[in-house]
């Protein structure tokens, strides 16, 4: 099975990436791109999740997110996920490129290559558990079913 690997937005597929700014609306709330919500999802501080929001960019976000300031909620290791997967059906959902993008990757194996992310990507031995890239997976299945229907 062919796989395709993104990591920097400006590189192919890069819109696939957290990092890719694209407006979405989650919740009455605009983002500007799928990290600065998913790293304010860490916390429950509403003025440190508005601090997130206003980050100029998504690794200020990000940075943001890792801070010692940053406290946790307490089922963070549960909600990540769902975060995660709300932020990237409403960035595919509400910007019909990026849709038409995701669905044209057809069956390849998507993976965040990322040589330092174990978890969301493959890591530097290629050996990460690649969750962003099943989470799109998922997603690209979804919608493509819904566009099949006549749903979207």
């Amino acid at each position: 099975m062919k796989e395709l690997k993104f990591y920097n937005e400006w590189e192919p597929y890069g819109e696939l990436c957290n990092y890719y700014v694209r407006d979405m609306i989650i919740d009455g709330v605009t983002w500007p791109a799928v990290e600065h919500y998913y790293q304010a999802q860490k916390t429950l501080d509403v003025d440190y999740q508005r601090r997130i929001h206003d980050a100029a960019t998504p690794a200020e976000a990000k940075a943001l997110g890792n801070s010692s300031e940053c406290v946790y909620r307490p089922d963070w290791d549960t909600w990540k996920l769902m975060a995660m997967r709300r932020a990237l059906f409403a960035k595919f959902t509400q910007n019909p490129d990026l849709l038409e993008l995701l669905l044209g990757t057809g069956d390849q194996v998507l993976h965040e290559n990322s040589m330092e992310d174990y978890y969301w990507g493959i890591g530097e031995r290629g050996t990460g558990l690649s969750m962003l890239g099943k989470l799109l997976m998922a997603l690209r299945e979804e919608l493509g079913y819904f566009r099949q229907k006549g749903m979207i």
